[in-house]
């Protein structure tokens, strides 16, 4: 795709990427590559990759906002940040000295530094920091929070909770469904792990997910992670994470009433969700996760394409995000295709969290405890394709109808106006039914008569699915008319992974897309059906599918001379629409022609233009728009019979 020539591009990139346009990654990969050499705006592009997730690349941006200002205390900031979320204690410690070093009044920057090195086990260094930090003017409260930081306890959940009971143990048959409802990609997953300054992290085991190592999660041995991505880009189940951010998280630790108010605003946000969720006919199973969030997770009665679920997943969580600023929200799973890789993992459920020692638990929707999680994994109902399709198509009519927030259910913040309830929408009128295919004049016209076309309708009513290409060319084939603008976006509103940006806003300028381009964008439908019209009633013009609105109608066979023929008012109507149909397409296309060549009389100077039948003159009056005259050449008169050759 095309970066664009805005002259900031990063926010059409932007809304590329959040909208999981095709080759959108690429482009900014290509950009940042591009200008890695230039100085400047590096710190902006950095936050363009984090907005969008990617991480990796925002890190490297970083890296060359601080070759370019090595004291820029915000750059230094948000890698200490990245540093400490990849789990390299040693480049975060030694960004948060920098930025101690050049805010030394900066409390924010001092707790900071004293967080990453009691996670590194240096707490001598870290009671360093704060007796440097209180001779330079630091408050008395703010050191007896950060001593108190510094000394709490990092094998306990920050809300001070006890451990978890063991749960009763799991039959034969709970931990072969376990392992059945959890299975993500099919040849490796994780496995967690805590070091003793507090550092924990994830490594893959290229290995199965098999019963035996469900059963060892579940009885505590192990904690596993599932990357959700299966090997053909499906999926099996989506989970949405609550958690709390890590800036937050720092602000907490060591203060008891923080903690347990973020924990409310935790369960009070995953309630929220878990009431929308339900509105859409989703039924989500919910989980403390045994840290710091909560996880609700819905299962498919069948695979389902990555890209779809990813597509109701960005729809859903549209909008101003969490009711509190302490919260983010993450969907699993996080790409719509592996290319490559495995994707992201998320942590299963009933396993020890081995940074807390807390073991993560099932939920009743009102946030208690479920004493009996395995008959809660028996009852869980699986979500039905239809059901989703029908849930993504109520998203997108509240999308396009400029409400995109999901319902609140006892939202905290009492400024805020409640979003409208998913429940209660009606999806607005269509535009267009699918009963308009075969009753319109023009859009039926072109369908009956181009295969290509009615197979790419057939799949978008039927499978819902709709590649690029094939959006594209239905675009480009039916979207010059305002009648095939409703017909492409009925369909492309029909495909669940289709978002509502791609809708077509108003017909298309230009061209019609020709049958050689549409047979090297999809040859996987073209070569399966009868893609070779002729078009001999047009001759001269290039081929494409709206040709066929200049096919002349069939002549009725005469009825028998007994017989008169019979007269139908409402098929002469029907024929009446598309002649005038016709009669318009060929004004457009005059009108294109002339403007032509009145563009080319004018830039070369001339006002006729000779052929061998005559000559075409541009005549222009005064206070008139150019005009084309076309004069014959005048009949050349025949000569009179020889005498030699006169009859007798």
């Amino acid at each position: 795709m095309q970066v664009g020539s805005d002259a900031d591009p990063r926010a059409a990139l932007r809304a590329a990427l959040l909208d999981q346009r095709p080759g959108a990654e690429e482009a900014l990969r290509d950009a940042l590559v591009a200008r890695r050499a230039e100085h400047g705006e590096h710190d902006a592009w950095a936050r363009l990759c984090e907005a969008v997730g990617q991480s990796a690349l925002a890190l490297s941006e970083y890296q060359l906002a601080l070759r370019d200002d090595p004291a820029d205390v915000g750059v230094l900031a948000r890698l200490s940040v990245l540093y400490e979320e990849r789990g390299d204690l040693d480049h975060a410690i030694e960004c948060a000295e920098r930025w101690t070093a050049g805010a030394p009044a900066s409390e924010q920057a001092v707790r900071m530094l004293v967080e990453l090195l009691g996670a590194a086990d240096r707490p001598e260094r870290a009671g360093q920091v704060i007796d440097e930090a209180v001779a330079l003017g630091l408050g008395r409260e703010a050191e007896q929070a950060l001593r108190a930081r510094l000394s709490a306890s990092r094998e306990r959940d920050e809300d001070g909770d006890e451990l978890e009971p063991v749960p009763a143990q799991p039959t034969d048959a709970d931990v072969v469904r376990f392992a059945h409802m959890f299975a993500g990609r099919e040849n490796v997953h994780a496995r967690q792990w805590a070091g003793p300054g507090g550092e924990g992290g994830y490594s893959p085991v290229r290995e199965p997910f098999t019963v035996q190592v469900a059963r060892n999660h579940l009885l505590g041995g192990i904690t596993v992670g599932v990357y959700p991505l299966r090997l053909d880009d499906t999926v099996t189940f989506f989970v949405f994470d609550v958690d709390i951010t890590k800036r937050a998280l720092a602000r907490a630790r060591g203060n008891l009433v923080e903690a347990r108010r973020l924990k409310a605003l935790v369960a009070t946000e995953a309630h929220r969700l878990h009431q929308a969720l339900a509105a859409l006919g989703v039924s989500a199973l919910l989980e403390d996760s045994g840290y710091k969030g909560r996880h609700l997770w819905a299962f498919l009665e069948q695979p389902e394409d990555a890209s779809v679920v990813r597509s109701f997943g960005t729809l859903f969580l549209r909008g101003p995000g969490p009711a509190a600023p302490e919260l983010h929200v993450e969907f699993f799973p996080k790409q719509a295709a592996a290319e490559g890789g495995v994707g992201n993992l998320i942590k299963l459920p009933l396993g020890i969290h081995r940074r807390t020692g807390r073991r993560s638990r099932l939920l009743q929707p009102d946030g208690s405890g479920e004493t009996d999680p395995f008959g809660a994994l028996r009852r869980q109902p699986r979500l039905g394709r239809g059901a989703l399709q029908a849930a993504i198509a109520r998203l997108k009519a509240e999308v396009l109808a400029g409400s995109a927030a999901p319902p609140a259910d006892g939202d905290p913040d009492p400024t805020r106006e409640p979003p409208r309830d998913l429940g209660a929408f009606p999806p607005p009128a269509p535009s267009w039914t699918s009963v308009d295919f075969d009753t319109h004049p023009e859009v039926s016209q072109i369908l009956a008569h181009c295969a290509v076309l009615a197979t790419l309708r057939t799949k978008a009513e039927q499978h819902r699915r709709l590649t690029h290409d094939e959006q594209v060319v239905l675009k480009h084939a039916l979207g010059h008319s305002g009648a095939g603008v409703l017909a492409v976006n009925y369909l492309l509103d029909a495909c669940a992974d289709v978002p509502p940006t791609a809708r077509l806003q108003s017909p298309l300028a230009g061209n019609p897309i020709s049958c050689p381009k549409i047979r090297r964008r999809i040859p996987h439908v073209t070569g399966t059906v009868d893609c070779n019209c002729p078009f001999d009633f047009a001759p001269g013009q290039y081929p494409h599918p709206r040709l066929h609105l200049l096919r002349p109608l069939p002549v009725p066979a005469a009825p028998p001379a007994s017989e008169p023929a019979p007269w139908d008012p409402a098929e002469r109507v029907r024929v009446l629409r598309m002649l005038r149909v016709r009669h318009q397409e060929i004004e457009t296309e005059i009108a294109q022609v002339e403007g032509e060549l009145v563009g080319h009389m004018e830039r070369a100077g001339a006002t006729e233009i000779h052929l061998d039948d005559g000559v075409l003159r541009m005549v222009q009056e005064a206070g008139t728009v150019p005009a084309l005259s076309w004069v014959p050449a005048p009949a050349v008169p025949s000569a009179p019979p020889a005498s030699g050759d006169r009859a007798g």
